[in-house]
C-alpha cells in the first residue's frame, strides 16, 4: 500500500527506495536523466536548473516561487514526472491562485502500474485549486479517481486557410474525434482518388473567403504583429474585459508575457487590434509544427491560444481574428483551430467561417 506524505512510499520498500517527491534543487539530476529519456537528449541537471530558476522568476503567481513539479523515484532514478503551469483565476471578482496540471509521463517499461496515480495524488496535495485538459478516457478515469470533475469537451473550431490541400490529405478516421458520421472516411477517399476533393477546395476557398469577408467585416481596426507585447496595454485591456467576465483565466500583461512571450526561438506570435491607438483586442497563435502534423497526413495547424477583448466590443474580438488568421498564413499553416466555450468568442468564430468541430479535449 502506498501513501503521499512528505513523499508516497510503496510496498516494501525502505523509506528512500520508493518515492514520490515535489522537486527540489537536489533532484536536477535525476529530472535530467528522465528528460533524456523522453524528451530531451541535449538535457543536464545545469539546464533542469536553469529553467525552473527562469519559470520561477517570472511566476505569475509570485515572482521567485518555484513552479511546482513532481517526480517518482526509484532508488533516486525518475520513472514518472509530472508538473504544472501556474494560472490565477479571476472569480466573483477576485483573483485566486491555481494551476494547470500538465506534462503527466511514465517510463514506458513502467506504466500499467500506479505511479501516474500517485504522482497526481501528491500534485492535487500540494495545488490546492487544480486543472487539467484530457483527452484519452484512461487519463480521464485517473483524474476522476482524484476528486477532478469532468466539465465535457470544449468545442473545437477550425478555419480552413487551405482547402484544397487540407482535402486532399485529410484522413478523418485519424482525428480520434466523437461525432463523424460513419460514411465520411469512406466518401471523403473516393474523392481524393478521383480528384474530386482539389476542385471542392478551390470552390470552397471562395466560399470561405466571401462568408467571413461579409459576415465577420471588422473595419476600423489597426493590426500589427508585435514581438512583443507592452504589459501595461494589456493590463488596462483586461481590466476592461473582465467586468464582463464571471470567471476566467487572468490574463493581464505579466500573465500574458510570462506564459507566451520572453523565448529566444518562441513558437507563438501575437495579434494587436487597436482603434484610436488604443489596444482593442490581443490574439495570440501558436506556430504549426515544421514538419506538420502525422496525425493529420502532415498538415500544418496553427492554432488560435489567445484572443482577448471586451465582450461588448465583438468588432474588436472579429479584429483580432482576421489578423490571427492572416497571421497563420504567413506562417504557411493549412488551418487554424481554436477551442472556445465563452459565448462571446464562440459567437464570433463562424461569422469568420469557422466550422464547428466535435471536441475532444476535456475540461477537468
Amino acid at each position: 500500500m502506498v501513501e503521499a506524505a512528505s513523499g508516497a512510499r510503496a510496498g516494501a520498500a525502505t523509506p528512500s527506495a520508493v518515492e514520490v517527491v515535489r522537486v527540489e534543487e537536489k533532484h536536477a539530476e535525476a529530472l535530467a536523466e528522465f528528460f533524456r529519456q523522453v524528451w530531451d537528449p541535449g538535457a543536464t541537471a545545469e539546464t533542469v536548473r536553469r529553467d525552473r530558476a527562469t519559470a520561477a522568476a517570472v511566476n505569475p503567481l509570485g515572482a521567485g516561487e518555484d513552479v511546482p513539479t513532481f517526480a517518482f523515484l526509484s532508488e533516486g532514478r525518475a520513472l514518472g514526472y509530472v508538473t504544472t503551469i501556474p494560472a490565477p483565476l479571476w472569480s466573483g471578482g477576485t483573483e485566486h491562485r491555481a494551476h494547470w496540471v500538465k506534462g503527466l509521463w511514465v517510463l514506458p517499461e513502467h506504466r500499467n502500474g500506479p505511479i501516474g496515480f500517485l504522482l497526481l495524488k501528491e500534485a492535487v496535495r500540494h495545488l490546492g485549486c487544480a486543472m487539467a485538459m484530457v483527452v484519452a478516457p484512461a487519463p480521464r478515469r485517473l483524474f476522476g479517481a482524484l476528486g477532478f470533475r469532468d466539465l465535457g469537451a470544449l468545442p473545437n473550431h477550425l478555419r480552413i486557410l487551405r482547402p484544397a490541400r487540407v482535402l486532399r490529405r485529410l484522413e478523418l478516421e485519424k482525428l480520434g474525434m466523437e461525432g463523424i458520421p460513419g460514411w465520411a472516411p469512406t466518401a471523403l477517399r473516393l474523392a481524393q482518388r478521383s480528384g474530386v476533393a482539389s476542385a471542392a477546395g478551390a470552390g470552397a476557398a471562395l466560399a470561405l473567403r466571401l462568408w467571413s469577408t461579409v459576415c465577420g467585416r471588422s473595419a476600423g481596426f489597426a493590426l500589427d504583429s508585435p514581438a512583443e507585447v507592452d504589459a501595461a496595454e494589456v493590463d488596462r485591456l483586461w481590466q476592461r474585459a473582465r467586468d464582463a467576465l464571471p470567471a476566467a483565466s487572468i490574463r493581464d500583461g505579466s500573465t500574458l508575457r510570462w506564459r507566451y512571450g520572453g523565448r529566444t526561438e518562441k513558437p507563438y506570435s501575437f495579434v494587436a487590434a487597436r482603434r484610436g491607438g488604443e489596444l482593442a483586442a490581443v490574439a495570440v497563435v501558436r506556430h504549426p509544427r515544421p514538419g506538420g502534423d502525422e496525425r493529420l497526413a502532415g498538415l500544418r495547424v496553427a492554432v488560435l491560444s489567445e484572443v482577448i477583448f471586451s465582450p461588448g466590443r465583438s468588432r474588436a474580438g472579429m479584429a483580432a481574428i482576421a489578423g490571427a488568421e492572416r497571421t497563420a498564413r504567413d506562417l504557411g499553416a493549412d488551418a487554424l483551430l481554436c477551442s472556445a466555450s465563452h459565448p462571446a468568442l464562440a459567437a464570433l468564430l463562424p461569422r469568420r467561417a469557422f466550422l464547428r468541430l466535435p471536441g475532444n479535449v476535456h475540461f477537468m
